[in-house]
């Protein structure tokens, strides 16, 4: 009984060490269950951050593989454009290379036709100016001919004109000798002492009329001398305003000249008697 007793409570204290052994195991198993738990939800957090990282790594790298095949086809794209543009290049390389060879070409014949036509040009010039002097030798020929026919013009207009107003005044002197007889026979008398022509007394006897009116008759012609001297000095006379200066003289000369015969006549026909 005893003995029963003692395993009892031999049994009892192994058992009490056993549960205080495993109680002491348990707190560690709890504490190791515990940082276990720790370590389970870092590495839970963990692994959800690395699964968003993944998953964020999977979106960019199909961004990336989308930005890679748009680059591709863009290369390919510009690829395939520089090959034409290379093409396009070597053709027009090629149109270059011909064209220089058909600018030497033009060049070599240009300066060919170019001395020909210089040597045309130099025999050109030459007969142009020989044709040059002659036309240069007319015009010369041609301005003294209008000038000296101009001076014989002006010339015999002042000696028609000045036979003229001596005309008209011993006209004048006839149709007034009946009212002035006696003045006509002092001046025939005086013109006889002088031994001068009636005409040329009375010009001395009135200087100033006849000197004003030679005087603007003078003028006239000059203004008239002048003015084809004036067309003659143009680089190319005008033909057409020489003719006309020149036909204008003619015909005052015509006129002057036939009141001159005029006169003439009339002064032959009066009788002699009649200017004394």
């Amino acid at each position: 009984m005893e003995r029963d007793i003692t395993m009892k409570r031999q049994l009892a204290e192994d058992l009490r060490s056993k549960m205080k052994t495993f109680q002491d195991n348990d707190k560690g198993l709890k504490s190791l269950i515990e940082d276990l738990e720790k370590k389970v939800k870092v590495f839970s957090e963990e692994a959800a951050n690395r699964k968003a990282f993944v998953d964020s790594l999977k979106r960019r790298l199909s961004v990336s593989t989308k930005e890679r095949n748009q680059y591709e086809l863009s290369s390919q794209k510009l690829k395939k454009h520089l090959d034409k543009k290379d093409q396009k290049a070597q053709a027009l390389h090629a149109r270059v290379l011909q064209c220089e060879e058909a600018m030497a070409e033009l060049e070599r014949t240009a300066s060919q036709q170019m001395h020909g036509l210089a040597q045309q040009s130099t025999h050109a010039l030459d007969a142009l100016h020989g044709k040059l002097g002659v036309a240069n030798a007319q015009l010369e020929h041609f301005h003294d001919f209008v000038q000296a026919l101009a001076g014989e013009l002006h010339t015999d207009m002042q000696d028609v004109k000045v036979q003229l107003r001596r005309h008209r005044r011993r006209k004048h002197l006839e149709s007034s000798r009946q009212s002035q007889e006696s003045l006509m026979r002092a001046q025939c008398l005086a013109a006889s002492i002088l031994n001068v022509s009636h005409t040329d007394l009375q010009d001395i006897l009135d200087p100033e009329q006849n000197t004003e009116e030679a005087e603007m008759e003078r003028m006239k012609e000059q203004d008239w001398l002048d003015q084809v001297m004036k067309l003659l000095q143009q680089q190319i006379p005008s033909v057409s305003l020489l003719m006309e200066a020149m036909r204008s003289k003619l015909r005052e000369r015509t006129v002057l000249t036939e009141e001159l015969a005029s006169l003439r006549t009339h002064a032959s026909n009066t009788p002699a008697s009649s200017l004394h």
